[in-house]
């Protein structure tokens, strides 16, 4: 169930009796670019104190008054969109006076995204801000440490240059001195006004008890004209030629990521052969990738292939020796260009549709993942619908996924590998 609250306010209420707790998660969009490192350290400066609970102890003891509820804030990239999101879950059925336990998680939830504790002159508590933006700028230090993940960062930034894509959800440290605590006061401000707002519920609770609730104890008054955004999905063709960029590093593994355009939209109705053309790649043991590149030739570690539908990017990763980054390399290409050709290895087609219908089904356990699911469609112009998603996969045949193989060009290649040892280089002298 979907209901308008407002002008750029939605609330989405999935009504399930599997669990006595809910969760409560509250997205607001803004545009990815300048401020997205001062709004990723407000989220976690909202995390810290509110004026009713004026330290990270107080807020601590009323999430545990309510049952040990849970709370979290971070920001996600999502296409050409940087979301804050935050999320609670807390008890609502089962126990006493829980017809008032909706009501108060909410009430605790608005108090956390729009009454922070403050200092002199409505600006953020000093304290907390400069404590966050320590821990921001450690963070952002620490996503070079997990050399797969930077690589795949690094990957996608060369391929997207000078597209919102490009820049990290975290920001940049060269950005942290400008996240003072008015600074940080008047994107709050900015964001409560007029960023587009989603506000997904799930839980044992009716729709209208719930949009009641929402109402009155978490949509906070004073908003604006919504932000008119740019869209999240953005697709453009790949480069006439690939680009190439090698790093080294102190690594005993190497990391390889080649990233692969088409210009297919997220609505597009060859997105399911997009997604089956990665699958069957790539996503998972049974993937082509897993059983040539590393069972039969032995080239490397793990790999992976995925389909960013917001981007329309083919990205594949694996970790390899250094040495055998050129033969890596050339096979991927080939065993790329056969999927993409409409080859689809039966075992392999078989074993990626089984894994989303896995997938699918286990949405009725994971909350979360129901959350997750709808927020993303809702943002790229989907529909929200798992089992619509898959049976459109289902129907996917090779001549589907040659179609979109026609579009597909090679545009970035990206490697972190060994730095030569000084003994080396003496041997080369």
């Amino acid at each position: 169930m979907t209901r308008r609250l407002g002008a750029g306010a939605r609330l989405h209420v999935l009504e399930t009796d599997r669990f006595t707790t809910s969760v409560c998660r509250v997205v607001l969009h803004r545009d990815l670019g300048p401020e997205a490192t001062a709004t990723a350290v407000l989220s976690q400066v909202l995390r810290g104190a509110t004026e009713r609970h004026p330290t990270r102890e107080a807020l601590a003891e009323r999430l545990a008054d309510l049952y040990g509820a849970s709370l979290g804030l971070s920001t996600e990239r999502l296409g050409d969109r940087l979301l804050l999101a935050a999320t609670m879950e807390w008890p609502t059925a089962g126990l006493p006076g829980s017809r008032g336990l909706l009501r108060e998680g909410l009430r605790l939830m608005g108090e956390v995204l729009t009454r922070p504790k403050r200092g002199p002159n409505g600006a953020l508590d000093a304290e907390i801000t400069a404590m966050e933006r320590v821990n921001q700028g450690r963070a952002l230090q620490a996503l070079r440490d997990d050399k797969a993940r930077y690589a795949a960062r690094r990957a996608l930034a060369i391929a997207c240059a000078g597209e919102p894509y490009a820049l990290s959800p975290e920001g940049r440290e060269e950005d942290l001195p400008d996240c003072t605590p008015a600074r940080l006061a008047e994107v709050h401000a900015a964001l409560l006004a007029h960023a587009p707002v989603e506000i997904f519920l799930v839980g044992d609770l009716s729709p209208t008890d719930a949009e009641r609730a929402v109402r009155k104890d978490l949509l906070w008054p004073g908003r604006g004209a919504p932000w008119r955004l740019p869209p999240a999905v953005g697709v453009r063709a790949a480069h006439p030629r690939p680009r190439r960029v090698v790093e080294r590093e102190k690594v005993a593994q190497g990391k390889l990521v080649l990233v692969f355009r088409a210009p297919i939209a997220a609505p597009d109705a060859r997105t399911p052969a997009a997604h089956t053309l990665a699958g069957v790649l790539g996503g998972g043991p049974y993937g082509r990738l897993f059983k040539v590149v590393r069972e039969v030739h032995g080239l490397c570690y793990y790999a992976n292939a995925s389909w960013n539908e917001a981007k329309g990017l083919l990205v594949i990763q694996v970790g390899i020796d250094p040495k055998n980054e050129a033969r890596a390399r050339r096979l991927i290409v080939a065993l790329t260009q056969e999927v993409a050709g409409g080859l689809l290895e039966p075992e392999a087609l078989t074993g990626y549709r089984e894994a989303v219908a896995h997938r699918v089904a286990s949405l009725a356990d994971s909350r979360g993942g129901v959350i997750a699911w709808a927020q993303e469609a809702l943002t790229l112009g989907l529909d929200p619908s798992p089992e619509k998603f898959l049976a459109r996969l289902l129907r996917v045949r090779s001549s589907d996924v040659a179609a979109v193989g026609r579009r597909l060009k090679l545009d970035t290649v990206f490697f972190l590998g060994a730095a030569p040892s000084r003994a080396a280089g003496r041997g080369r002298a």
